[in-house]
């Protein structure tokens, strides 16, 4: 809850704040033309009404979800191991950057990585007990998550294959010889039962409504911006779960791990190579079946979407990834709970020195003071240069308010984009920006000069008017 609201939306941000400001049948239509699914916008909507969709009360949503978490992994973990390995896992999950990061970001992961997590502890209650009752329950979490963001159905195989493994070890069945008594014994064990199909057929009864518009997605693809993997990308976003990455706008696209101070990043991620070797050569032989299923929705997870990405299908970023975080914090609880206090401690305080030592980001700030002040320009035509902050600005001020002139592209035409809609005001002619009398030049300093999409805009030809820390006002 740190500051939740200071940071300005970025422009995925943004675009959840300008759908659910739209009825629903327009926040329908924006999301048919986006690329995922409505539940978290619906919920979001009515969530964030009585906040009249201020950035605090759509980030508060996500932030519900992301506390919950913690208390899921909580339970999770305690039902496969011991107190003790829950209170660690727990607190992990609370002070991990990454999953910090999503619990304030008006986006939809933290929502997905709730229901994902619920999924799995009623599915591992099934497994106990084989109750049909858990597993209907693991079912609707299963389709929820599904309807908040397509990473449930890549999650969802997973679930089988833990079943497969969970009864393929129940009563040593593997260890003992491979009679056709016992193998016949094994085959019997592993066949899906009436839980997996009540489980599956519900989430995919819940999915239906959507299914068509999931198929128009997938054939569409505009997965393009996703870098191909390499084996290091699984290291290297498990590095993001531990350390985070740069919040908003600097994680657009393909976020990178944050950096330490004194530390080059292909540094620590050595170091994290032999710290997840350590873990699981101390971890091999204990409770095998339960850290088997455990690595299943870690590094399972990780080698499913690492595998998909080779094919082609590119899904590797680390924010898709969220539920995967959480069983790595798992493992690593477990493995804390299982140390001398001397070194749990002093892993304990190494980390949490790291985490300080995290070398902080300048984000935007100065779309939430410009916010504060907007009726002081009643009377201004704001002009945006760039559709990236037409749709930040539109989000804050409303369509009315501004205009956009692409000035690196001005014969660029970005109506078709989601976020856009009808309201658009755009001019490709220069002269109508300097003609205006009333006209102001929105300039938003922050972000990386190489990602900038109005690189050509000079501040200097122009007269500061105001500013709002990195947002500029300026006359023509």
């Amino acid at each position: 809850m740190h500051q939740i609201a200071k940071r300005d939306f970025w422009y995925d941000e943004a675009f959840t704040g300008v759908a659910i400001k739209e009825s629903f049948s327009s926040m329908l239509r924006m999301i048919t033309t986006d690329v995922h699914p409505p539940l978290y916008y619906f919920l979001v909507k009515i969530f964030a009404h009585p906040f009249s969709y201020s950035v605090f009360g759509i980030r508060l949503f996500s932030a519900i979800f992301g506390i919950i978490s913690i208390w899921i992994v909580y339970k999770i973990t305690k039902e496969l191991f011991e107190h003790k390995a829950s209170i660690w896992a727990s607190l992990i999950t609370a002070i991990s950057p990454f999953a910090i990061e999503y619990s304030q970001e008006a986006r939809m992961y933290a929502l997905v990585g709730f229901l994902l997590l619920t999924a799995t502890y009623f599915f591992i209650c099934g497994l106990k007990t084989n109750n049909p009752l858990y597993y209907l329950l693991w079912g609707i979490f299963l389709g929820l998550s599904a309807l908040t963001h397509y990473i449930g159905i890549v999650f969802a195989p997973l679930f089988l294959i833990v079943f497969v493994y969970w009864k393929a070890t129940e009563d040593n069945l593997l260890n003992q010889n491979l009679s056709s008594r016992n193998i016949s014994l094994l085959l019997k064990k592993i066949l899906p039962n009436k839980g997996i199909y009540i489980g599956y057929i519900t989430s995919l009864v819940l999915f239906s409504i959507w299914i068509s518009k999931f198929l128009v997605h997938l054939k569409a693809g505009n997965l393009s911006w996703i870098k191909p993997v390499e084996l290091s990308s699984i290291i290297l976003n498990i590095q993001i779960f531990l350390f985070g990455n740069p919040k908003g706008e600097f994680s657009a696209g393909m976020p990178f791990p944050n950096e330490i101070y004194g530390m080059a990043t292909n540094t620590l991620l050595v170091l994290l190579v032999i710290f997840l070797c350590i873990i699981i050569f101390s971890l091999a032989k204990y409770r095998k079946r339960e850290m088997g299923l455990t690595a299943i929705f870690s590094f399972g997870f990780l080698l499913i979407v690492y595998s998909l990405s080779r094919l082609g299908m590119h899904y590797m970023v680390s924010r898709y990834l969220l539920p995967a975080s959480f069983f790595i914090f798992i493992l690593i609880g477990v493995w804390l709970s299982r140390l001398r206090p001397l070194y749990l401690f002093s892993f304990l305080a190494l980390y949490i020195i790291l985490l300080f030592s995290i070398i902080p980001t300048g984000n935007s700030t100065g779309y939430n003071a410009l916010l504060k002040n907007i009726d002081k320009y009643k009377n201004n035509n704001i002009y945006i240069l760039n559709s990236f902050d037409y749709v930040i600005a539109k989000y804050y001020f409303g369509a009315d308010k501004i205009i956009l002139y692409n000035i690196d592209w001005p014969q660029y035409d970005s109506s078709h984009w989601s976020a856009m809609g009808n309201s658009l005001k755009r001019t490709e002619n220069y002269d109508d920006l300097i003609k205006d009398k009333s006209a102001l030049i929105l300039y938003n300093e922050s972000g990386r000069p190489e990602d900038r999409s109005d690189k050509s805009f000079n501040p200097i030809k122009y007269r500061e008017v105001d500013r709002y820390a990195n947002v500029v006002l300026y006359r023509p």
